[in-house]
């Protein structure tokens, strides 16, 4: 095929009232296109287009015949609609890249329209401009860049409009020629230049450290200024607002340099005997440690940010600092100077065993992954150090067995102490954070949170299928947003050549993020699989079962027919609130994908008549 596509366009004019020879009407329009050409040399090509008036989904509900009422709910239940045209090119022999998209967003239940006309963005690849120097801190020193446009416009007029008695009208306007250059003027509209360099290098044979810096440059066509006006609730004293626009150009840059090292160390544990069945254990530590740094660009002399003096309904004066470009489309530079050190380590263990039916040994992981990271501000004034995330994973049972295991600690102190007094004068106590870590009391820490995970995929050809799987998704002809979903939820994906599987899974996760309130703790397993009657016929399932509240989760089953070039499947919903049925016939071959009979009874339907 040179290229595959549709296209559909839909105008209706529905009719109502009471008054025969005038009566009033509705006139409403869908258009939906779809278009991919086979990609010619270094440019692609693709639109995917789905636009309609906002009450065109629920006024055609009016009038039209039962039949067609199945298939015309799940466009009504559809409150979004969105769409993309891009175009991108690259350069042979250069590290030029070219894309553009145009995007449109649309809520049909609030009638906002989001357009992006267009996005457009420049990369530079890597380029090592000395990588014939004989330094190697010289050689690996590379630069990249990065240029991105928008112009994001909607229909959204702010309150222009006004009723006759003052009073504000529905700030969402119509699409036309009056509105057009308002929502044009109004565009939020810039560009954002990203210039990151770096380099690496060995320090000592041992170390490798990389050195990095990333120059940032905004461009805009106007910015505010900001002033104070009194508050419109009189005990909030006066309040900081925007009082000018002035539309010129200006520009915005800022830098942040950062340095970090890290090391592997190896510690190996041999075994004694020739014959003894574990051959050796090896531990890999990898450390690490980093600094970076970024100056402050909201002092005066950039002018970034204004520093607005107001008052609180006490009269105590109060410093607000706003950014000139706050609400634009690339934001504006940091608040503030910043001066931080992040540090972790990671460690891996694994075993080499000898094979009992060769002479070749046999590597086992025993420990995939287990780190810990954490972070500190050398700035804040206090509670400089971040709380401390910690991580483990592991496979068991020749990898069919996965577990995880994910953790958050607060290293600081907590104190109970009076917070405040009740209306009849009597102390309100709650435990607070103190600036003193934890260990200085003996103790290791607060845990904030946790969660703990067991997977297992069972079937004949085992986690090698499952692997294979994942590849034949990731090589299909489906959209990415739909390999990205099969990815996540492989028990979607329906293979007709395993026989059967069963995947299992039991989660367990704690938080107690405030210490004043009480910590939650949710409990569930899962199961899902399919088996096949026949070479042709498969049976899909998936259910689950929520210990905290004693309930089953979503079930479902499902019946999958493959028809050779076609695909039959039957899913069913038995029960709690989404019980639904959905039956759906259609062509495998992704350019005709959208050529299907489809079939959906939901809980609501009871509602409509059937």
């Amino acid at each position: 095929y040179k290229y595959n596509g549709s296209f559909n366009f839909s105008y209706n004019n529905n009719f109502y009232g009471t008054q025969i020879e005038k009566p009033d009407s509705r006139k409403d329009f869908s258009l939906t296109w779809s278009h991919a050409p086979k990609s010619k040399g270094t440019s692609r090509f693709a639109a995917s287009v789905n636009a309609a008036t906002s009450t065109n989904n629920s006024n055609n509900y009016l009038g039209i015949g039962q039949a067609n009422l199945a298939s015309l709910q799940n466009s009504n239940m559809q409150q979004k609609a969105s769409s993309n045209i891009s175009f991108s090119k690259s350069f042979p022999g250069t590290p030029f890249t070219l894309a553009m998209n145009m995007r449109h967003n649309q809520d049909f239940s609030t009638r906002r329209v989001d357009l992006s006309l267009p996005d457009l963005s420049l990369n530079v690849n890597n380029i090592y401009p000395f990588k014939k120097a004989q330094a190697r801190i010289l050689q690996n020193f590379q630069i990249k860049y990065t240029m991105t446009a928008v112009n994001q416009i909607n229909n959204d007029l702010g309150f222009i409009a006004k009723n006759k008695d003052g009073s504000p009208k529905d700030s969402i306007g119509a699409f036309n020629g009056q509105n057009l250059h308002i929502y044009f003027k109004n565009g939020n509209k810039g560009v954002k230049h990203v210039l990151p360099i770096s380099t690496s290098f060995k320090v000592m044979k041992f170390f490798t450290l990389t050195a990095s810096g990333t120059y940032n440059e905004l461009w805009y066509f106007d910015k505010v200024t900001w002033g104070t006006q009194p508050s419109s609730n009189l005990t909030l004293g006066t309040t900081a607002v925007k009082t000018d626009t002035i539309h010129k150009f200006n520009r915005e840059s800022w830098f942040n340099l950062s340095v970090g090292m890290t090391t592997r160390i190896y510690g190996t544990h041999l075994a004694k005997s020739k014959t003894a069945r574990i051959r050796a254990i090896r531990h890999l530590i990898t450390p690490s440690i980093g600094f970076s740094y970024t100056p402050d660009f909201s002092v005066p002399k950039y002018g970034y940010y204004q520093k607005i003096g107001t008052t609180d309904g006490r009269g105590k004066p109060n410093t607000v600092v706003k950014s000139v470009h706050e609400g634009y489309v690339y934001g504006a530079s940091p608040l503030g100077k910043n001066e931080s050190m992040s540090f972790g380590i990671g460690n891996t263990l694994e075993m080499k065993v000898r094979s009992p039916k060769d002479t070749a040994d046999r590597k086992i992981s025993i420990l995939n992954n287990a780190s810990l990271a954490s972070s500190y501000n050398f700035l804040a004034d206090s509670f400089k150090l971040a709380t401390i995330s910690m991580s483990a994973n592991t496979n068991i049972l020749n990898g069919k067995f996965n577990i995880n295991l994910n953790g958050t600690i607060d290293p600081y102190q907590y104190r109970r102490g009076v917070s405040s007094y009740d209306k009849n004068d009597q102390p309100v106590y709650s435990i607070y954070r103190v600036n003193h870590y934890a260990w200085d009391a003996g103790k290791v820490g607060r845990l904030t949170s946790a969660s703990l995970a067991f997977s297992t995929n069972l079937n004949p050809k085992g986690q090698k299928k499952d692997n294979e799987t994942r590849e034949k998704i990731g090589k299909s002809n489906a959209t990415q947003a739909d390999k990205d979903y099969l990815l996540k939820h492989p028990d979607m994906y329906v293979d007709f050549e395993i026989p059967w599987s069963l995947r299992l899974s039991y989660n367990i996760s704690y938080n107690h993020g405030s210490p004043n309130a009480s910590a939650t703790v949710t409990q569930s397993t899962n199961f899902s699989g399919d088996v096949s009657l026949s070479q042709k016929w498969k049976i899909t399932y998936s259910a689950g079962y929520d210990f905290v509240h004693n309930q089953f989760t979503q079930t479902s089953l499902g019946l999958n027919r493959d028809l050779h070039c076609w695909q039959m499947s039957l899913n069913w919903i038995p029960f709690g609130k989404f019980t639904s049925y959905t039956f759906n016939i259609g062509i495998k071959s992704s350019l005709l994908k959208d050529l299907k009979l489809n079939r959906t009874r939901s809980f609501s339907d009871s509602q409509q008549g059937y």
